[in-house]
């Protein structure tokens, strides 16, 4: 496991592994590991703690990367307006999809403020 919380070369590459595979099994080839041994990996808390935080990191950028394509949706929706092409309606329909899913993002933004904060609180009144 995580000797002093650091976590070994193997450890390491099994996290990436689990970040770019859907399956323990998949991620446990990709990093030459076993499938028992990433499943011990799964089960120590050092471990886990640095997966989740590169999930989250990773989907920290993927939110970036989709709040950027609010602007670019909202010109797609402006540019039907003037477009004379035949797929007006897929367009439409790809723009409304960005910006629902942005403005699902900025829900789940809200949630997690909110948790944060009730989290706070709490330790506050330990």
């Amino acid at each position: 496991m995580a000797d002093n919380g650091v976590l070994s070369a193997n450890q390491k590459r099994a996290i990436i592994a689990l970040l770019n595979n859907p399956t323990i099994g998949e991620a446990a080839k990709a990093a030459g590991l076993g499938e028992r041994t990433l499943t011990r990996y799964l089960a120590d808390l050092v471990f886990r703690a640095e997966l989740r935080k590169r999930q989250d990191e990773a989907m920290a950028a993927a939110t970036a990367a989709l709040s950027g394509l609010a602007g670019e949706a909202i010109g797609t929706l402006a540019g039907v307006m003037d477009s004379k092409g035949a797929s007006d309606a897929a367009k439409v329909r790809a723009a409304a999809v960005i910006l629902a899913e942005r403005r699902k993002v900025a829900e789940l933004d809200d949630l997690a403020e909110r948790v944060a904060a009730l989290e706070i609180a709490q330790r506050g009144t330990r």
